[in-house]
């Protein structure tokens, strides 16, 4: 898991102490150590030396910060969505939760680097050879978007309605994802065209939640 004491990647004033520094340099450096060899190799054969050698740091370091290459997924898939969040219409959000990520959505609220991990994962197939890396990842945001209604929410809703609203939209999510890279090969470098079929994707998924999962044809 990643250390809770750490802020979002991305969403806080950048650390003013030279340790607060290093911290930060520290996980830009894993992460961009793991994105380079997803590149290369699939998931399920990079081990954390390859990943801590990338980064320059030793395995030692490597697990001061990290339980292992999924909290690292997670860490940086929840900086992205943390950033989503951010620009979201929060008093929608609490009226009507799936309208107010579609707009999201439909602003181009999905940050292309967010994507770009995406591609990375599955380049050698889906999640790389091991999907249950990529569902613990999907469950671990889950999880967390789950505690950021908590905060976005009126006090006293129902805390059934916050756990299946953030389990929905994160397996919406999924089915966008799986979908997007299901039709042509994505490139390292999307494209406009790339970043909006995504869009396309996440807002039919979206919209089947809004309506409650009643059969539509697709348009």
């Amino acid at each position: 898991m990643t250390d809770p004491t750490a802020p979002p990647r991305g969403t806080v004033d950048p650390p003013t102490g030279r340790r607060e520094l290093n911290k930060v340099r520290t996980r830009e450096a894993v992460a961009g150590s793991l994105q380079a060899l997803l590149r290369r190799h699939p998931v399920a054969e990079i081990t954390v030396d390859q990943v801590a050698e990338g980064a320059g740091i030793s395995r030692r370091t490597f697990f001061n910060y990290y339980a292992g290459l999924p909290a690292v997924l997670v860490e940086v898939f929840s900086g992205h969505a943390e950033q989503m969040v951010a620009r979201v219409d929060t008093a929608l959000l609490a009226r009507d939760p799936l309208q107010a990520l579609r707009r999201l959505v439909a602003a181009g609220g999905v940050d292309p680097d967010f994507l770009g991990w995406m591609v990375a994962l599955n380049a050698h197939g889906p999640a790389g050879g091991d999907p249950t890396l990529e569902r613990a990842v999907w469950t671990e945001l889950g999880a967390w978007f789950e505690t950021r209604l908590r905060d976005l929410f009126p006090e006293g809703t129902d805390p059934l309605y916050l756990t299946t609203l953030a389990a929905s939209v994160m397996h919406a999510f999924a089915a966008a994802e799986q979908e997007w890279l299901a039709g042509p090969t994505r490139p390292a470098s999307l494209t406009p065209q790339d970043l909006s079929a995504f869009g396309e994707h996440l807002d039919r998924a979206l919209g089947h939640l809004a309506r409650g999962w009643r059969p539509t044809s697709r348009s």
